[in-house]
């Protein structure tokens, strides 16, 4: 048993929430936000499956356009559709390269290029967890103000 193996469960479900609330954006609200300082509906989704895409660049130690690579992940998809895809892929990425590990790799310290503390490769896997938790709460807000019933997290939603 790997000390990750609480992670890849708890965030598959959170990719599979995060997918299927991405196929429900209308076409037609893909850039809706609910103020200008925030984030495109589409995008904020989106951008979920970026994070996981830069992490797996860090921890193979390759160069990564940080912050840049926010601005090119814009122009990877165009709907709900796509997004649902790219995030299941990126998922799959990450998921696979750290199965392919050995079990002490977790505890593996980064130095991350934007500064702060060094941290363990679990460490930063969890701050990947907890950062598509947080926009899947506003991916649900979202939907709610747009009419549209999220996809069910707890079972309860639609009391």
């Amino acid at each position: 048993m790997s000390v990750l193996d609480p992670f890849y469960e708890k965030m598959e479900v959170v990719v599979d929430h995060l997918a299927s609330a991405a196929k429900q954006i209308p076409d037609d609200k893909t850039e809706w936000k609910p103020c200008d300082k925030s984030l495109e509906w589409l995008f904020l989704i989106h951008h979920t499956g970026t994070h996981r895409r830069m992490i797996l660049r860090l921890f193979k130690g390759e160069p990564s356009n940080f912050p840049g690579c926010y601005a090119e992940a814009r122009q990877e998809t165009a709907s709900g559709r796509e997004t649902a895809i790219f995030l299941r892929e990126t998922w799959a990425e990450f998921k696979t390269y750290l199965q392919s590990k050995p079990e002490d790799y977790a505890k593996s310290i980064i130095s991350s290029p934007w500064g702060g503390p060094d941290l363990t490769v679990e460490q930063i896997a969890w701050w990947v967890y907890e950062e598509c938790v947080h926009h899947r709460g506003q991916a649900w807000v979202y939907a709610r103000m747009n009419g549209i019933t999220p996809p069910s997290i707890w079972g309860s939603e639609n009391i």
